[in-house]
């Protein structure tokens, strides 16, 4: 059987998880693998289920481009992490200050020690509502500017949406 999550937010979300466990918990019990039911809360930095959808969604996009995930995951860090992160962390906004400075004297130093910054920066160190800014902006990018409609499925559809009520 597979996982389920049920993000709890309204009196029909636990109707769904209620019909959830009474639909499988025959066959579980037949199975000798009784269903175990986890109650917690979400967590403030990126959630693995924002992990799941985002390299779900980078599988989908190498499919129709060609483009490898990693070199898929460092374009969009470049054209959207280091925006989130530079406005939310004074201290990373001082940082990338200080390399533009150097682009002036220093253009090919500049490009290596950019190229090394974006690699660093890592979702890993975004909160649930960063990452859930950054997913936004992927999906958009990739449905107005690749023309890819990225699916989301049923249970992590909680990740994509929740910076969007």
């Amino acid at each position: 059987m597979q996982k389920a999550v049920f993000p709890i937010q309204s009196h029909a979300d636990i109707t769904k998880a209620i019909s959830f466990m009474h639909t499988h918990y025959t066959k579980a019990l037949e199975e000798n693998k009784p269903l175990v039911v986890r109650i917690d809360q979400k967590q403030d930095d990126r959630s693995a289920g924002q992990n799941r959808l985002y390299w779900m969604w980078l599988g989908q996009i190498e499919k129709k481009t060609g483009q490898d995930k990693d070199s898929l995951h460092y374009e969009f860090k470049k054209r959207f992490l280091i925006f989130i992160y530079r406005r939310d962390d004074q201290e990373f906004e001082e940082m990338c200050q200080s390399i533009a400075k150097v682009k002036l004297s220093e253009p090919e130093e500049h490009k290596v020690i950019g190229k090394q910054v974006i690699k660093m920066t890592s979702t890993t160190k975004a909160t649930v509502k960063q990452m859930t800014e950054y997913l936004n902006n992927v999906h958009d990018f990739t449905v107005m500017q690749l023309g890819i409609h990225l699916t989301v499925p049923d249970d992590l559809k909680w990740c994509y949406e929740d910076g969007l009520n």
